[in-house]
């Protein structure tokens, strides 16, 4: 702003119509602060940095960020990282206006986009645009980082019920239309049981995830060695149980920079946190997801183990195995 000496200040404010205290203000300093008042700028230019980054990684990973979940990603990082925000508390998202302003900052290099629709029949006809690009973005991973079968990680998750309701195959008259047998009228505990192994057959030890407030040790009695019990009200994996075994993960791999490794997993809401992908670019642990319905074709642990061990888990379970 440009003020004549020995002009009336009051004058002055009174022709631009505006405050005269706040044209004193104005003139004692040169570089005006552009966040007064109450709403002030709630990242720095390297978080909305960060962000931008993060879209963008999981686009990659066929896991396009809606805006309602742009907001909820944006009230976490606030929250986990500590910064002051006006951000609503009870529905954990930051506001429409907040992003709508975000997107206006950025237009140059994101922009909310329709997805193509992928229809379940389409999928169950195994997509080739999606598979051929998961194997191109495999392809390049692995040459970029010189990715031996002992570095390659495929991780899956699965539901178990401690009372199995799928009872084994048994012999009956020939033509006998209702063959019965009798079981356990009790409906059981569902637990997760989440498992990683590489390609070379090394693998990571189990993490079990109970459905209760509180860990007790003694659920692992007869575990395999070295796992861990996780806990949640619904024995289900979240955000935060997943940087929990991302810690594990990494305890058990120890990826270096001469020694990367890449994590072949789902195309999970819970896989995809800003604090997850953080963790894995800090930590040498490379991300690349199964394209959206397509694990029932293209995860390994899902077709070879963890369906055989399902199968065989009811009549472990009936001997007492």
């Amino acid at each position: 702003m440009v003020f004549e000496e020995g002009k009336s200040k009051r004058r002055e404010a009174e022709l631009l119509e505006v405050p005269e205290a706040t044209l004193r203000k104005r003139l004692k300093r040169d570089d005006v602060a552009t966040s007064l008042g109450r709403y002030r700028a709630t990242f720095t230019p390297e978080v909305e940095e960060n962000l931008i980054e993060h879209i963008k990684k999981l686009d990659e990973m066929f896991y396009g960020m809606t805006l309602k979940k742009m907001r909820s990603t944006v009230y976490e990082y606030a929250e986990r990282n500590n910064y002051t925000h006006h951000f609503n508390r009870e529905t954990k998202m930051a506001g429409k206006h907040w992003v709508r302003d975000f997107m206006k900052r950025h237009a140059d290099r994101i922009s909310l986009r329709q997805p193509t629709s992928t229809s379940i029949a389409r999928a169950m006809g195994f997509n080739r645009p999606q598979v051929n690009r998961f194997y191109d973005q495999l392809q390049t991973l692995q040459e970029k980082y010189k990715l031996e079968p002992c570095q390659i990680y495929n991780m899956d998750e699965s539901g178990f019920t401690t009372v199995p309701n799928k009872a084994p195959k048994v012999l009956s008259s020939k033509g006998k239309r209702c063959v019965n047998k009798i079981s356990s009228a009790e409906r059981g505990t569902n637990v997760t049981v989440v498992c990683a192994m590489s390609a070379l057959g090394n693998y990571v030890p189990p993490a079990f995830i109970f459905p209760r407030k509180r860990m007790k040790v003694e659920l692992l009695d007869g575990a395999p060695a070295n796992s861990i019990g996780l806990v949640t009200e619904s024995g289900r994996m979240n955000t935060d149980l997943f940087l929990d075994w991302l810690n594990h993960f990494k305890y058990h791999v120890k990826p270096t920079d001469a020694y990367p490794v890449l994590l072949i997993l789902d195309n999970y809401l819970a896989h995809t946190s800003l604090a997850a992908v953080k963790f894995c670019r800090q930590n040498n642990i490379h991300l690349l997801t199964i394209p959206p319905h397509s694990t029932h074709k293209m995860q390994p642990l899902d077709r070879c183990f963890f369906s055989p061990l399902k199968n065989i888990m009811p009549m472990s379970v009936k001997s007492g195995c």
